[in-house]
């Protein structure tokens, strides 16, 4: 091909001492570049928070602080996301969460590259095995002036998102387990364009949930194949007062596995039949890779 399929795998260590990878590769043709890019680390993060109170105003130097509660959380390990946002007025507000993260990255990212013969195709495959584990268990309770919260969970390109906006009274038990066990890649070339690709992440994600809304709940989800096309998806608007109950699971199960690199099998046969002059060429050594009796290493 006239450019170059490249794959690099780049070390760092973070500041808590976790060890982290990332990895970049790319497919070139003469039309196009097919790329990918990922970032995992040996993780293990434990958070557990309860709060029980009241949103009210604060006197400080003088002044008065308006009463307010705020949200901000995000999560990416390995392109398995969590994020949430809250924010609240005045009034009674409670939760309590529980999440747990484990990723590891023991094994090294490969790249196998193939080109049957009598064809100008090109299969290039990638494989990576970093898996992650992730779940996160969290009830909230509010009564007051106003709340708005929204969540979304993603598991490479699986998506579950929830939005709850203008609640005086409001009330939510979630629970989502989700889990990457691996990863392949497969692009099929040509020295002109890329003719294929596909990501087959193996992945399982689960989203619970039951809530009490007064004001505008919505909710979406989507769920993907290796073409990374939608196969099933999911929009939903509720407005006024309402008990809501949902189960979503999305899985994805690939083979992860590679063909046996037999193009010269240790017994090749045929030596037999060579010719005593072509026999010289080799060595007395040669023998034992073409009669099957395979070479003895002797240590000194």
């Amino acid at each position: 091909m006239k450019y170059i399929l490249l794959i690099m795998i780049g070390i760092l260590v973070l500041a808590s001492s976790a060890f982290a990878a990332s990895w970049h590769g790319s497919v070139g043709t003469d039309s196009g570049i097919w790329a990918i890019e990922r970032e995992s680390s040996n993780l293990t993060f434990d958070y557990q928070q309860n709060v029980s109170g009241q949103i009210a105003s604060v006197d400080y130097r003088g002044r008065t602080l308006n009463p307010y509660h705020s949200l901000y959380q995000n999560l990416d390990v390995n392109d398995v996301r969590v994020k949430e946002r809250t924010a609240a007025l005045k009034g009674v507000f409670s939760s309590k969460e529980l999440l747990r993260v484990r990723s590891r990255i023991e094994e090294s990212v490969n790249m196998a590259l193939t080109k049957p013969a009598g064809t100008d195709t090109y299969d290039v495959e990638f494989y990576e095995l970093w898996p992650v584990r992730l779940s996160y268990n969290k009830s909230m309770k509010y009564s007051g002036e106003g709340i708005n919260n929204r969540e979304a969970v993603g598991n490479n390109q699986d998506y579950v998102g929830a939005g709850f906006l203008y609640n005086h009274e409001f009330s939510k038990e979630r629970s989502v387990k989700m889990s990457l066990d691996s990863l392949n890649a497969s692009i099929m070339a040509t020295d002109a364009s890329i003719g294929s690709s596909e990501v087959k992440a193996t992945r399982d994600t689960q989203y619970k949930l039951q809530t009490h809304s007064t004001g505008i709940a919505s909710f979406k989800w989507h769920q993907v194949d290796e073409d990374n096309e939608v196969t099933n998806t999911g929009d939903e608007r509720f407005v006024g007062v309402y008990d809501i109950a949902k189960n979503i699971r999305m899985k994805s199960r690939f083979e992860l596995s590679r063909e046996p690199d037999d193009w010269l099998p240790c017994c090749s046969g045929g030596w037999s039949n060579m010719h005593p002059s072509d026999k010289k060429g080799y060595g007395a050594s040669a023998k034992s890779v073409f009669d099957c009796t395979c070479p003895t290493l002797i240590r000194a």
